[in-house]
């Protein structure tokens, strides 16, 4: 049981691993080639309105930004523990 645990855990931990890695490129590709380049959307201005809509939800805002925090933390650690 452990192990399907912990295989769910590192599965999930790549998957968020990969769309942080999206989204750094999607960012990288719509400053380069501009707003529309990115399947005609603006990444930037998502990131943006997402960071403005938690901060205007006040205190639950503040917990998911300290739960997406803990999140990058935890693995920017083990990459660090693996290096």
């Amino acid at each position: 049981m452990k192990d399907v645990v912990n295989n769910v855990r590192y599965t999930l931990g790549l998957g968020i691993e990969l769309g942080i890695t999206l989204v750094a490129l999607a960012v990288l590709v719509q400053i380069l080639f501009g707003e529309q380049a990115f399947f005609g959307g603006s990444v930037v201005t998502n990131i943006i309105a997402l960071v403005s809509e938690l901060g205007s939800q006040g205190i639950v805002g503040l917990f998911a930004f300290g739960v997406l925090l803990y999140v990058f933390n935890k693995r920017a650690a083990a990459q660090a523990d693996c290096a």
